[in-house]
């Protein structure tokens, strides 16, 4: 391996580390949601005391955990590909399809995502915006600031796997990832 590809591997596998950390910190924003979910059922049904608040908090942490994982999923390769032709290429010829639907699809998206994201935030967080639609009236911004989140952890593990590209465009091998995954499950 030389300095270069070296240099690489470590500048992907520090956003890795970072993307999987994130991943399981979003992960237990599901116990939150279950919970709301389970107290909101139980008041309305058992004591017939519905709650003002939790479907409001329900929508925001279903939408914050869907949002807010797709790094961590872009990470993983969960992310749908149709694999008719791609799999019977040569990882090189596979690497330039991949870093040109990254450079022209992927990153103008996420850019937009961000940047649009971002401006409904500071929006949201200057008007103190509510949800005029639930008797709760929640404040709108820690919502929104997932949007500008979001595209940055997308952009960040978009820059990993755009390295990954350059290493298999180099080498016509993938990047194997067997010891950080291992290493991120202990």
């Amino acid at each position: 391996m030389n300095v270069v590809t070296g240099s690489l591997v470590n500048i992907y596998t520090r956003i890795d580390q970072f993307t999987l950390w994130v991943g399981k910190l979003v992960g237990w924003m599901l116990i939150p949601m279950i919970l709301s979910l389970a107290y909101e059922v139980v008041a309305r049904y058992a004591f017939g005391k519905p709650t003002i608040w939790a479907y409001d908090m329900t929508f925001m942490l279903y939408g914050s955990f869907f949002m807010l994982g797709a790094s961590y999923t872009l990470r993983k390769k969960g992310h749908i590909r149709t694999d008719m032709f791609y799999e019977k290429w040569s990882p090189r010829k596979q690497a330039y399809v991949d870093l040109a639907c990254y450079i022209f699809f992927f990153y103008p998206f996420v850019l937009i995502f961000t940047f649009t994201g971002w401006e409904y935030f500071i929006k949201a967080f200057i008007t103190n915006e509510r949800f005029v639609s639930s008797p709760w009236m929640a404040i709108t911004w820690p919502f929104k600031l997932v949007l500008p989140t979001t595209g940055f952890l997308l952009g960040i593990q978009g820059l990993s796997e755009i390295l990954k590209c350059l290493i298999a465009i180099q080498t016509n091998h993938w990047p194997i990832q067997v010891a950080l995954e291992e290493k991120a499950t202990t």
